[in-house]
């Protein structure tokens, strides 16, 4: 089952809340709860009003989980801890260190106007729901999560799993018990609509397909995506990581296969972010330009070949 619309219990211990295109994920087992996201600023506001309207103390939440640091998924943390009292954020050192950056929280902000304004225009958000401006452009991480570490809240305990592709810095979140998985972005931009992906590997194209493959062979039974969806089912886990590895595949191999006849690959960057914009839309062409670039770039130096 697909789930896309917030906010939902996915688990007796699960909800998906903040926005359909910016899930967050709250772990909530008797008096304690954890956040996994760092969201778009608007995510502040929105999950407000959803654990007012839950009625979920603020005081429970006691950990917020950044999964990787990219804007999207940062810029709503400093509301988070100024809506709960103690709250710690966790972080990759990676992610860590860009949180700490001046220059890139600088640019994360932009980012994040442009966004709240995608947002509004569609209608998942209203003017309520802008986010303040930072008093500082620095986003801090209290605690620096690693391969190996564990993450607990409750009973629950969520394995941490560095699975890299997407960013240096990204991290995905296993409870063995609960067949939970929260992934990030490291499976690519799915768009549930469409049954389709964008492949999302803006780090390195083999480290991606990796972690895409170690993620598959874990048996999750709730995949909780860092956008526009959650899978509910193990059947449809399942078919959901062999159609991101297939989607995958499919597009490294179309742009191996068309530069190798000559394509430019200005050019074909332009076709590919026009696809992409058609369907996601949220930001404008230019920014799909130069991602799908940065894709052309990684597969052909996967495969030894020059731009």
């Amino acid at each position: 089952m697909t789930i896309t619309k917030p906010p939902v219990a996915l688990t007796g211990d699960m909800l998906m809340l903040g926005t359909s295109a910016y899930p967050l994920y709250l772990v909530k087992l008797q008096n304690e709860a954890l956040l996994f996201e760092g969201g778009v600023g608007a995510c502040g506001p929105v999950l407000e009003e959803q654990l007012a309207q839950l009625g979920i103390a603020r005081d429970t939440v006691k950990q917020v989980v950044v999964t990787h640091g990219h804007p999207d998924h940062v810029m709503a943390v400093p509301a988070f801890r100024r809506m709960f009292p103690g709250v710690k954020v966790l972080a990759s050192a990676i992610a860590a260190v860009t949180m700490g950056n001046e220059k890139a929280v600088g640019f994360f902000c932009k980012v994040d106007q442009a966004l709240t304004g995608s947002l509004l225009q569609s209608g998942a958000i209203t003017d309520k729901h802008r986010p303040q401006a930072l008093s500082e452009l620095k986003i801090p991480v209290d605690s620096v999560l690693k391969e190996g570490d564990t993450v607990m809240v409750g009973r629950a305990k969520f394995d941490v799993l560095a699975t890299p592709g997407h960013s240096d810095c990204s991290l995905s979140f296993l409870d063995p018990a609960g067949k939970t998985l929260v992934c990030s972005d490291a499976t690519g931009y799915y768009m549930p609509q469409h049954q389709a992906w964008w492949p999302n590997y803006f780090s390195d194209y083999g480290a991606y397909v990796n972690s895409i493959r170690r993620l598959a062979a874990l048996g999750a039974e709730v995949l909780c995506l860092s956008h526009n969806a959650a899978i509910v089912g193990a059947a449809d886990v399942k078919a959901y990581f062999d159609g991101a590895i297939a989607a995958t595949e499919a597009y490294h191999h179309r742009i191996v296969e068309a530069v190798k006849a000559g394509r430019n690959a200005q050019e074909l960057a332009g076709q590919l972010a026009a696809e992409i914009h058609a369907k996601a839309g949220l930001m404008p062409l230019d920014f799909f330009q130069k991602n799908c670039g940065l894709l052309i770039k990684l597969s052909l130096k996967h495969e030894g070949m020059q731009t």
